[in-house]
């Protein structure tokens, strides 16, 4: 067989894990690599009484690093046979925990994705305080869409070249908001190695999942209708926007317009995005022991702290008409005057794709919010940067991911 150039975008890739393969719609830039670590030892000293000094080095394989994998996919949920699903559910699900699915029940352990999914699909954080996370297998198979390629006869005898990075962990996931763009989930994470395989077919392999929806082309959310509402919780009592979060300087002055009367706040803010990023991150390290006369590979991985925060910009709006709460200078206004309080909390909920079905809802319950900075250009411009923290710093339960397909 004569010798095949690989082509980017001739790839597919896929997740797989027991008997089941996920195929995941990738886009362009995707990359996967892994380095070495190495020792060095030279020789340095002064010359001898003939004028010469040995200046040799000689260099050592200590281990293989974790390998490390990105790409970008869309975000697109999905309605399939009355179950609501995405395509890139499998992601989500190993980014907060699961270990295990069972494919006759469709049931994530831990419950990192609910398993009741008759109206939506919902992805939680609150399994994710774990020390060790999921794992899988990561298949990059280039040449897979090639003229003639197929998943029953993926191999490098029909062209294929098929790297497989085995005991993968998703470490980041970020959303960014191109007002112009297609919602898009930008994916990062580890595996223990590379190495590539001769074949790889999945002909008898259980495949719900990974391609329920990827051909849709009705799925696909637009940034452009994204809409976020701000509610604070200012007494503390986990309950966002009620009546009393307007009055907490005991002025009686609850309900004032504005709810600018000292450290007044209003029931709730709606802010139109010109742009921001959510960011979402599980701070993996890798460990891998160093023996001599040994090339040591990753032994395993541990989780670090859960770090979920964003920002978000919008125009400078000062024009509360026409909705219940605030716009952004009346949240400017009321947060920089709130001078008693050393943690704000507000109830963050982005609802990407607009309010019907398909659509994508974040919500972050208790999330503290620093102070918006003004952005001096042509259109005055507020960034405001917030951070997701749980109930309890004990907990679990900073986010809340809900698909809703069409």
């Amino acid at each position: 067989m004569p010798a095949t150039i690989q082509l980017s975008r001739d790839t597919h890739v896929f997740i797989g894990k027991g008997t089941t393969y996920w195929k995941i719609p990738v886009l362009d830039g995707f990359s996967f690599s892994q380095a070495t670590s190495t020792t060095e030892v030279t020789l340095n000293e002064m010359q001898d009484s003939s004028g010469a000094s040995n200046r040799g080095r000689s260099m050592f394989t200590n281990a293989l690093e974790p390998a490390e994998w990105s790409f970008s996919t869309y975000a697109r949920p999905t309605l399939e046979s009355s179950s609501h699903t995405a395509v890139e559910e499998v992601l989500w699900a190993h980014f907060f925990g699961a270990k295990t699915w069972n494919d006759t029940t469709d049931v994530w352990s831990p419950a990192a994705v609910s398993a009741t999914r008759t109206s939506n699909m919902v992805v939680t954080s609150a399994q994710s305080d774990l020390a060790e996370l999921g794992t899988f297998d990561l298949y990059f198979v280039l040449g897979g869409c090639a003229p003639g390629a197929t998943p029953a006869t993926y191999s490098s005898a029909n062209g294929q070249t098929i790297y497989k990075l085995t005991g993968c962990v998703v470490n980041t996931a970020g959303i960014d908001f191109d007002i112009d763009g297609i919602t898009t989930i930008n994916w990062s994470g580890f595996g223990a190695e590379i190495e590539q395989i001769s074949a790889l077919d999945m002909s008898g392999a259980t495949s719900r999942l990974g391609y329920a929806g990827s051909s849709s082309t009705s799925n696909f959310l637009r940034n452009r209708i994204t809409s976020l509402r701000l509610r604070p919780d200012a007494d503390g009592d986990q309950v966002f926007g009620e009546a009393g979060d307007l009055d907490q300087d005991g002025d009686s002055t609850t309900g004032s317009a504005g709810g600018t009367t000292g450290d007044d706040f209003q029931t709730e803010y709606h802010l139109t995005l010109t742009g921001g990023s959510i960011n979402f991150e599980n701070n993996i390290t890798f460990l891998t022991p160093e023996e001599l006369c040994k090339v040591n590979t990753p032994i395993g991985h541990i989780t670090g702290t859960r770090n979920i925060s964003g920002s978000f910009n919008c125009y400078l709006n000062d024009d509360d008409t026409g909705v219940t709460g605030g716009r952004s200078a009346s949240f400017f206004e009321d947060l920089v005057n709130n001078k008693t309080m050393t943690r704000n909390k507000f109830n963050v909920q982005f609802t990407i794709g607009g309010a019907s079905a398909p659509n994508l809802v974040v919500e972050f319950p208790g999330a503290h919010i620093d102070i918006p900075t003004h952005q001096i250009e042509d259109v005055i411009s507020l960034e405001t940067g917030f951070h997701a923290l749980p109930s309890n710093i004990s907990e679990a339960d900073e986010v809340t991911i809900t698909y809703t397909g069409a």
